[in-house]
């Protein structure tokens, strides 16, 4: 067990440090097989002290890591992220909350208030997930950057996150995220 978990600890290391952010779909692909042997939730908690471009990077190059994620899933990976980092101690550019971010601005649905619905979350992360949230709001949205890069060239398509989406949506009860930046800060 140790070793495998070391070899998953090496394999990220290698895949970020010469990692050059051209080309990244590419670029990760040819570390898929080996990632699938591992925990995705593992996979993630480890990768939380890279930046947060390169973490959204790695999970938009990887979608079969988590196209057939269910949302006991998506919770599974939230908790391997707690304790939460103190949003006012960190940059935008920490991976902290890069799971939020992930599900919230390319998955589209509510990954706020799943978060907020688990009662193992202590009262403390769910409170840091706010703060968070209401600092960094405009960031959970896509822009039209962000569309453009989500073609199959540079990251995954955009039809293949649609397909994820909807089968949380559909299958899973989760609720797709409807609301604007102003509505969500409301929320908060």
């Amino acid at each position: 067990m140790i070793n495998k978990q070391q070899d998953m600890i090496n394999l990220l290391n290698k895949l970020y440090d010469n990692n050059n952010y051209s080309s990244p779909l590419d670029y990760f692909s040819h570390s898929i097989n080996q990632l699938k042997k591992y925990d995705l939730a593992e996979i993630l908690a480890y990768q939380d002290k890279f930046d947060c471009q390169y973490f959204l990077s790695f999970l938009l190059s990887t979608p079969l890591l988590w196209m057939n994620k269910s949302a006991r899933d998506w919770v599974v990976i939230m908790s391997a992220f707690n304790p939460r980092p103190k949003p006012f101690k960190i940059h935008i550019d920490d991976a902290g909350y890069v799971d939020i971010h992930f599900l919230c601005k390319y998955m589209r649905f509510k990954a706020i208030e799943l978060f907020l619905q688990q009662g193992k979350f202590t009262n403390k992360d769910k409170e840091k997930l706010l703060l968070y949230s209401n600092k960094v709001a405009v960031d959970l949205f896509m822009d039209e950057l962000d569309i453009e890069f989500i073609d199959g060239e540079d990251w995954v398509h955009r039809e293949q996150i649609e397909v994820a989406r909807l089968n949380l949506i559909s299958n899973e009860g989760i609720n797709q995220l409807k609301y604007t930046e102003g509505q969500l800060r409301e929320y908060i």
